[in-house]
């Protein structure tokens, strides 16, 4: 039994490391704002880590929205939350620190962004033909800008398609959102219709 209890100890610090790496990799907890000086040292040290953000972490914050779409060309919603934002810029900066980060981002005001691929229609109308819904708790939230282009999807670095609908850049007070579930309804001038939905007690 007393075998059964102990474990070399080469191997305890092993599951340590392992444990860290895992919690870095997939930080736990729910959309948090405003950042704590933990949150942020959390962010920086996601950011900071060799390889930097994967593409698995990544995809959590970013949906294709299958349903609407046109040809080949489906539309997606990618969602950057402050401690992403805090995560991303740590991760690009040379010579720089936790303290750093704490210091450049604690107690500072935030925004959340949002950006949108819509496609929807061959030779789309102008932009701002798309109306969209941000709603969270039964309410709508407002975004603060709201900047747009005709989206065309990219054949290669040279050449695109003719545009077939709308590139979206929102930005909003990241005091506007809590943890609960954000919906996000898209209503195009051709009647088409679609929803999807942010977890953000997922995300942080």
């Amino acid at each position: 039994m007393n075998q059964i209890r102990k474990a070399p100890r080469t191997i305890i610090p092993g599951f340590i490391a392992l444990g860290l790496s895992l919690a870095l990799a997939f930080p736990a907890g729910a959309y948090d704002y405003p950042l704590t000086s933990s949150a942020i040292r959390d962010a920086y040290f996601l950011g900071a880590r060799q390889g930097g953000l994967t593409p698995e972490f990544l995809a959590s914050y970013s949906h294709l929205v299958s349903d609407l779409h046109e040809g080949s060309c489906a539309s997606e919603i990618r969602i950057e939350t402050p401690f992403l934002q805090v995560t991303d810029y740590a991760g690009k900066m040379p010579n720089y620190s936790s303290q750093d980060a704490v210091k450049d981002f604690y107690d500072k005001p935030m925004t959340v962004r949002i950006f949108l691929n819509i496609c929807y229609l061959r030779e789309a109308p102008p932009p701002n033909s798309v109306k969209i819904k941000f709603i969270q708790n039964k309410k709508e939230i407002t975004p603060d800008s709201d900047n747009r282009t005709a989206y065309a999807e990219p054949i290669n670095e040279l050449s695109v398609l003719p545009a077939n609908g709308e590139k979206v850049k929102m930005e909003f007070d990241a005091q506007k959102f809590d943890s609960s579930t954000l919906t996000i309804r898209i209503d195009t001038p051709d009647d088409q219709h679609s929803k999807t939905e942010f977890d953000l007690q997922s995300l942080r």
